[in-house]
């Protein structure tokens, strides 16, 4: 049981929830459910893979539109049992930018399960910025921008070597005042990130192919944590399933390809 934000057992857990302008708040629970309307492509489905009744998967993603200045959810037409969803690209950002948020937190509120060691308040602000900022949050410089009639992409150098791309929206250039030469952060999940081994260049339709060497990887039951080093004093992570890692042998010093679609990568600028 927790209560207050502290759990029976001296372990304490983060508890992350976003509000604006008085509206209810959009926490864990909010999230996993957006998340399964992107899977599912219907709140329906969506609200059957949670546990929800309809109604109360409706009320829930308008509280989400609500927080945000453009829709997180787009119905598509069809009706209550028919109709399909989208999640947008600010659906999209709002999903990344909350787990990042909530991992950060976490790692501070392990510092105070050590029981009884004082907590020294510069190492609590580290852990909720310094220790997550590698982990696919990649600090960039726009290099080119190449406008579409709906999305625009965007060329990104993240080292000499090494360049990323991005599709956002026209508006979402306009609205983060997006240009040649500036400096932004891109972010990817790990979970989106795919594998590869092989010499050549994987023949496959991720826009983002990056060579790299596997510097760590940690198993799970099912999932496997793949670091890999991908040159520059960059570090890239992934999660892909551990019969996926046995299957390319998927240990340090082998080199890898990381795969990513340009959609899956999100910008946020200062």
């Amino acid at each position: 049981m927790t209560k207050g934000g502290i759990v029976t057992d001296n372990r304490v857990e983060a508890i992350l929830a976003l509000r604006g302008g008085g509206r209810s708040p959009v926490g864990r629970d909010r999230i996993a459910l957006l998340e399964a309307v992107a899977a599912q492509g219907s709140i329906t489905k969506a609200a059957q893979a949670v546990g929800l009744s309809y109604k109360a998967a409706w009320d829930a993603l308008n509280a989400v539109n609500n927080l945000l200045p453009r829709p997180a959810v787009a119905a598509q037409t069809g009706g209550r049992n028919g109709g399909g969803a989208v999640v947008t690209e600010d659906g999209k950002a709002l999903i990344t930018a909350f787990h990042l948020l909530e991992e950060r937190l976490s790692r501070a509120a392990a510092l105070f399960s050590d029981g009884g060691t004082p907590i020294d308040p510069i190492v609590l602000l580290r852990s909720l910025g310094m220790k997550t900022s590698a982990r696919n949050a990649f600090r960039c410089t726009v290099a080119e921008i190449r406008q579409g009639a709906v999305n625009a992409e965007v060329i990104l150098h993240l080292t000499d070597a090494v360049t990323l791309a991005a599709t956002i929206t026209e508006e979402s250039i306009r609205d983060l005042d997006i240009a040649p030469g500036q400096a932004v952060t891109a972010l990817v999940k790990a979970s989106f990130v795919m594998l590869a081994t092989g010499e050549g260049r994987p023949a496959v339709s991720a826009r983002n192919r990056i060579p790299g060497t596997v510097i760590h990887r940690e198993d799970g039951p099912v999932s496997s944590e793949i670091t890999l080093d991908i040159g520059g004093g960059k570090v890239l992570a992934a999660v892909v399933t551990r019969d996926g890692a046995e299957e390319l042998k998927l240990q340090p010093g082998a080199p890898a390809w990381a795969l990513f679609k340009a959609s899956h990568v999100i910008l946020a600028v200062d």
